[in-house]
């Protein structure tokens, strides 16, 4: 009973939300009356289509290109060009994940980033606010330090991190041998010897909320987190490899538009955190009572780019209250296919359904496979397994 109660209430407390997901809600929005659950893909088409409305050009025009004294260190210039070394990117976006014209109290999340070892390298900052957030003077490359205040949207922070190979130590000794006529010999004994070290931390701390992630967390992190005043933590990380599969991240809105379907819409980024393009879907029940999505992603200039399938669920705690249960969330899984319909790659990621007139998010990660699409490889020599993803 109560899960009827909570999915109604989602749908009459985001009729009237549009798909975009920051403070310009007056774009235009497609019309996907006539799209459905039971076709290949939902009633999309290999088309170009204009995906960039007011509302997710906002969210680009919010992100800033950060020049990091680091990058001028030599160290930190060594490190980057060592093949060896281990190369993530993370992504950290704090306050209202959507626009919330009601949220005019103020947040303070005066914080830092630091590594136990290694270099973080900021490359941008989202939506910092000239003369009340910005970034403090950097003197350690293992330390990023903010002064951040939200109300009614958010801000966030896009770095690069770092971390130096583990090279053995060679330990050379010289010992005695004594032969059997009593001649006594140095021989030369060489040892390879793994220094101990201790496993690197990434540590995100904050007054509202703080938190510590191990390398192995920051591989395909994918976490958001919702504090008690409804301000949240999103935390996104893939770790990157030198001849990478093309991948990167997803986000945006999910949830109700004006015409009581159930929509998402937001950016596709690359690995790095860059805008690479947009996407657009439904989803629902279909007619076997699974729980399917469909969409379509396109590049910057609306070049179409791939089909998008999938399923996703809830993580509803049917014990808990009606807020608790939206706040729950849920996630999705599914496919890229190209427009010859191969499937090209994955995506997957996780929502929070909103509540009263509060809108939904999503965000996640994509990831195309390698080589040769047919075969359904991603590169890694998986042969289309997701293991590691």
């Amino acid at each position: 009973m109560l899960k009827n109660l909570v999915l109604i209430s989602m749908a009459l407390g985001l009729l009237g939300l549009m798909a975009g997901c920051s403070d310009n809600a007056t774009g235009t929005e497609d019309n996907t009356s006539t799209l459905n659950l039971e076709s290949e893909f939902g009633g999309y088409t290999a088309t170009s289509e204009v995906l960039a409305n007011a509302d997710l050009i906002n969210e680009e025009e919010g992100t800033q290109e950060f020049d990091d004294p680091m990058l001028s260190l030599s160290s930190v210039d060594l490190l980057m060009s060592d093949v060896e070394a281990g190369y993530y990117h993370f992504r950290a976006v704090w306050g209202q994940l959507c626009y919330d014209s009601t949220f005019t109290t103020p947040t303070d999340w005066t914080g830092s980033l630091t590594i136990s070892s290694g270099v973080e390298v900021l490359r941008r900052v989202i939506r910092f606010e000239p003369r009340q957030d910005y970034i403090l003077e950097r003197t350690d490359p293992k330390l990023i330090e903010w002064v951040s205040i939200t109300t009614v949207h958010n801000d966030g922070i896009s770095v690069d991190i770092l971390i130096p190979p583990i090279r053995p130590r060679i330990d050379t000794t010289f010992i005695d041998e004594v032969d059997s006529l009593g001649n006594t010999s140095q021989v030369m004994v060489i040892d390879t010897i793994l220094p101990e070290l201790e496993p690197v931390k990434v540590s995100f701390e904050t007054g509202p909320y703080s938190r510590t992630f191990s390398l192995s967390d920051l591989e395909n992190l994918d976490t958001i987190v919702t504090l008690d005043d409804s301000n949240s933590v999103a935390f996104q990380a893939i770790k990157t490899e030198r001849i990478p599969c093309p991948r990167g991240f997803l986000s945006g809105h999910w949830g109700v538009n004006e015409e009581g379907e159930q929509v998402f819409r937001g950016k596709w980024m690359s690995r790095h955190g860059f805008i690479e393009g947009y996407l657009k879907g439904h989803y629902g029940e279909n007619d076997a009572g699974e729980k399917v999505f469909f969409g379509k992603w396109v590049s910057k200039s609306g070049r179409f780019e791939g089909f998008l399938k999938g399923k996703y669920g809830l993580h509803p705690n049917y014990h808990a209250d009606p807020m608790a249960f939206h706040r729950a969330g849920g996630w999705f899984s599914g496919h890229v296919f190209s427009v010859t319909r191969v499937e090209i790659g994955r995506l997957k990621g996780k929502f929070i359904l909103g509540f009263d007139d509060n809108p939904g998010y999503f965000q996640g990660h994509w990831k195309l496979y390698c080589y040769n699409p047919e075969s359904k490889s991603d590169g890694d020599g998986n042969n289309g397994s997701t293991a590691g993803y």
